[in-house]
């Protein structure tokens, strides 16, 4: 592996391979959303969408940024696992304008099939992109993936449909199934990645397979994502959150050992599982109807998906690009920042709700810097060539 600071070759490659151009685009969007919606918010801007003030914030992040993460990543990985090509060069930049054209137009004064459609299709080719080197390689396993994308171009209908004025009660069931396909694909992946991690820097860590536990870490969160979607009784909520609490407790504990704490690449991705627990636990409570399903939603969104996305794009931007997998300061600086937002923006409400309009504007300004802080260090990165020479 070569050094960070190591001058790269010349050159713009920021079509040559999936993660660069949503990586760019998921860093730069999580900042200009998140302080858009802190404006809309606190009402300094008043500015009219086609989502309305509260649903943009949510179809934003979850349609947005996370699924650009999500697309960076299967973009990049699915070639690796495959051995088959992803799309690059103009259908890879074709694909990211769809997506920047989905953020833009429900400002635009345009028809809301337009909107929908545009919006729509994003997630249509992704899962087509994704699922030809899956199949082409005969790769069944990984079909888990296609079908989850498939899972949330389900959810982006749902939600769109209900805009269009189609149906009338599909958005909250949209967006939940959306954050649930998410969170699976987050849960595959840290069952795949962490442990081989961990062992390539941890010397002596010992991970077994359980394939029981994989099932039942599978199936459960299907189970909860249906009950959820549904809205089924709050004990079986509660239930299977408690499940799921103590399964994904047994999945991470043999693979975490002391030495995690001083590789910062590695131990975000343990801050990000950890918020996996804790949001488990919260959606338990939230069963047994002791706190409001927001702050589960929030343990997970923020916690989960922001903080192991942001470590996730942090390694991946370093490793394919041919240099050491030490992050640049500042961002190791993001990765705290990140986990502070989470810590704001899901307890300190339980402890003064009386503040809680602070809670939420302090939550968003440290998730705004932490981002900001990414953009400024990885910008450079994904736009330049590896600094090996060699492809991607």
């Amino acid at each position: 592996m070569l050094q960070i600071n190591e001058k790269p070759k010349n050159g713009f490659a920021l079509f040559n391979l999936g993660f660069r151009p949503f990586f760019l685009l998921a860093g730069l969007s999580a900042v200009i959303l998140m302080a858009l919606w802190g404006l809309l918010y606190s009402n300094t801007l008043q500015l009219n969408n086609y989502y309305g003030f509260i649903d943009w914030h949510s179809h934003e992040m979850l349609f947005g940024y996370a699924a650009s993460v999500i697309a960076g990543f299967l973009l990049t990985a699915v070639r690796n696992w495959t051995g088959v090509a992803t799309i690059i060069k103009i259908p890879l930049a074709i694909l990211a304008l769809i997506w920047v054209l989905a953020r833009i137009l429900p400002f635009v004064a345009v028809s809301g099939v337009v909107i929908a459609v545009v919006d729509v299709s994003f997630f249509v080719f992704l899962t087509l992109a994704v699922a030809h080197p899956v199949v082409k390689a005969k790769q069944w396993h990984n079909l888990i993936m296609v079908a989850i994308l498939s899972s949330i171009t389900l959810a982006d209908i749902l939600v769109q449909l209900q805009h269009l004025g189609y149906t009338e009660a599909t958005l909250i069931p949209g967006n939940t199934l959306a954050l649930f396909s998410i969170l699976m694909i987050i849960q595959v992946l840290t069952g795949r990645v962490m442990p081989f991690f961990t062992r390539v820097v941890v010397p002596g860590t010992q991970v077994v397979e359980h394939p029981l536990l994989e099932k039942v870490l599978l199936y459960t969160l299907i189970l909860l994502a249906l009950a959820d979607v549904f809205a089924v009784n709050g004990l079986i909520i509660a239930f299977l959150s408690a499940v799921l609490l103590v399964a994904h407790f047994m999945r991470v504990f043999p693979w975490f050992s002391k030495p995690v704490l001083n590789i910062p690449i590695l131990w975000v991705l343990y801050a990000g599982y950890l918020w996996f627990i804790i949001g488990f636990a919260m959606k338990m409570l939230v069963g047994l109807e002791l706190v409001t399903n927001n702050l589960a939603i929030h343990a997970w969104t923020v916690g989960v998906v922001g903080i192991t996305t942001y470590g996730m794009m942090a390694r991946v931007s370093l490793g394919h690009t041919g240099r050491e997998m030490v992050p640049p300061k500042i961002v190791v600086f993001g990765f705290y920042l990140l986990f502070l937002a989470a810590i704001i923006r899901v307890f300190l409400p339980l402890i003064a709700m009386s503040q809680y309009t602070l809670w939420i504007e302090t939550s968003m300004i440290l998730w705004i810097v932490a981002f900001t802080l990414f953009s400024i260090a990885y910008t450079p990165v994904l736009l330049a060539p590896r600094v090996d020479g060699q492809e991607g």
